[in-house]
């Protein structure tokens, strides 16, 4: 089994200090919504983010889009053998079953994290999104199972499918859900490893689906027979 978790993603609603903004202002009015319940989404609010903290990588939902349809989309999710999580800036966990369809439409998306954010499951009864508050990347990988790898570009370098083929059993594997710069939450004390798959920067969704392509392979050929 693969968890793979989209960790200090930047997805997150319009904190209260930008909430009065003219862009997120016009955001929200164009939407017929209240400005606190919209999506931080900086292809629409970077005017606001400009002298924000940590406002050039906040408003980012597109990139938790891309990872969770690389996921819920793939042969390994398929085979049941995918855990997708996704574990935000301010420490919320988003949980998907295997069966969840994301929409690949990107302004539905976006409803549907505003929706989950407000409920805290979607859809209500059985729902196949969850959302968990106060819930630390320390915590979280506390419950994964181990080993645990973060992949990052100041990791160490390494042959994806020569590391994968020795791994006996499950593993945790730890992709950054930003679009520059480096881990909010310790990763380097959390995780066993921190490992790079590419001599450059790589996007969080190429990471991605390195992971699960060469994880299914490395399964696959584990369950051909001899001979």
């Amino acid at each position: 089994m693969l968890t793979l978790i989209l960790a200090d993603a930047e997805l997150e609603l319009v904190p209260q200090a930008v909430a009065g903004h003219p862009s997120v202002r016009t955001s929200a009015k164009r939407r017929g919504r209240s400005p606190g319940t919209l999506l931080l989404d900086s292809s629409l609010h970077h005017p606001a983010l400009r002298n924000f903290p940590e406002g050039e990588r906040r408003g980012r939902p597109d990139i938790a889009h891309l990872f969770t349809l690389l996921c819920l989309d793939s042969v390994l999710n398929a085979q049941r053998q995918l855990q997708t999580i996704v574990h935000t800036r301010n420490d919320d966990v988003i949980r998907f079953a295997a069966e969840t369809r994301i929409p690949k439409n990107y302004p539905r998306f976006v409803g549907l994290m505003e929706d989950l954010f407000q409920k805290g499951a979607v859809p209500e009864g059985q729902p196949l999104l969850t959302l968990q508050r106060g819930v630390s990347l320390e915590k979280l990988l506390s419950g994964c199972p181990s080993p645990r790898w973060a992949f990052s570009e100041t990791g160490e370098r390494v042959q994806l499918w020569t590391e994968l083929a020795a791994l006996e059993g499950d593993l945790t594997a730890v992709v950054g859900g930003f679009p520059h710069g480096d881990f909010r939450s310790p990763v380097s004390k959390l995780c066993d490893r921190m490992v790079a798959i590419h001599e450059a920067p790589l996007r969080a969704w190429t990471v991605t689906s390195e992971i699960l392509v060469t994880y299914r392979q490395r399964s696959s050929h584990r369950a051909r027979p001899p001979g």
